[in-house]
């Protein structure tokens, strides 16, 4: 299956999938994470490169800079916005699933040594739509 076809997601939309797997969250990682490229005005170069490094060391799979392209302008936002999408797959994520997207996410952001409003704005969406807390998207350890 094509990391980047997004089947699982699509599914949250459609048919209900009988029971959470690791394929939806491979698909969410890069979807966040290529979306991120796309979360400011600028695409820098080492924002796709920061993707597609985090995704081989995450997921051990290799994504061409079209490939994340692709991904970052998915014709899945036309029909279900990001926000939307990881709200309805949060519950069928764990904390440590969720928040290995915000430590992907938090890389792909630092990639080119600046962080706009825009790209902060929606790391804000991103934790707040997969039910994490400010804790949560700290990586703090709560005992």
């Amino acid at each position: 299956m094509a990391l980047v076809d997004f089947n699982k997601v699509r599914q949250l939309f459609g048919e209900t999938p009988q029971s959470a797997d690791s394929d939806l969250f491979r698909e969410l990682f890069v979807l966040v994470l290529s979306r991120a490229t796309d979360a400011d005005a600028y695409t820098h170069p080492a924002e796709i490169a920061s993707v597609q490094a985090v995704i081989k060391e995450e997921l051990g799979e290799d994504l061409s800079n079209s490939e994340v392209r692709t991904a970052a302008l998915s014709k899945i936002y036309e029909s279900t916005p990001l926000q939307k999408c990881l709200s309805g797959a949060a519950p069928k994520l764990s904390v440590d699933q969720r928040q290995a997207i915000l430590r992907g996410l938090v890389a792909v952001m630092n990639a080119d040594d600046n962080v706009s409003s825009r790209e902060a704005e929606f790391f804000n969406m991103v934790v707040s739509a997969l039910g994490l807390t400010a804790a949560d998207a700290a990586g703090l350890v709560v005992v």
